[in-house]
């Protein structure tokens, strides 16, 4: 389906609010782990962005860790 104006608009609407969300996110980004962005859209527009920054880790086995 070959994209419209009003449809590329209306993306480019949606990127100029959300391009700055995904920036702050991307600079404080944990080093290990995984980053979201979800953005709950209304009439093609954004009425709410929910963020979030995981740190994961690696949990050593129970017999490597000593007494539990």
């Amino acid at each position: 389906m070959a994209a419209t104006l009003d449809r590329d608009a209306k993306a480019e609407h949606l990127l100029n609010v959300l391009v700055p969300y995904l920036r702050q996110l991307c600079r404080d980004a944990p080093e290990h782990g995984e980053i979201s962005l979800a953005a709950v859209i209304h009439d093609y527009d954004i009425g709410r962005v929910r963020l979030g920054a995981e740190v994961s880790r690696v949990v050593a086995p129970r017999a490597d860790r000593g007494k539990a």
